[in-house]
């Protein structure tokens, strides 16, 4: 299980890179007024990838206990 943790991590971590990447191509390309809604992308990515951070670590610290 820990294995799935690390790969999803690791998975919505690229998932904001790149759509950070492609939100400021966008933004050159459009304007960022009007590409603001692309930025949204990566923070929402970001955010599930602390979230899955701090369960691989909960789980590996509940796992220590046992």
């Amino acid at each position: 299980m820990n294995k799935y943790h690390l790969i999803m991590e690791k998975f919505w971590l690229v998932i904001a890179g790149v759509s950070f990447v492609f939100a400021v191509y966008k933004a050159g390309q459009i304007g960022i007024s009007e590409a603001s809604m692309f930025f949204l992308f990566p923070v929402i990515a970001a955010v599930l990838f602390g979230m899955r951070y701090f369960v691989r670590k909960k789980f590996e610290k509940f796992k220590d206990e046992d």
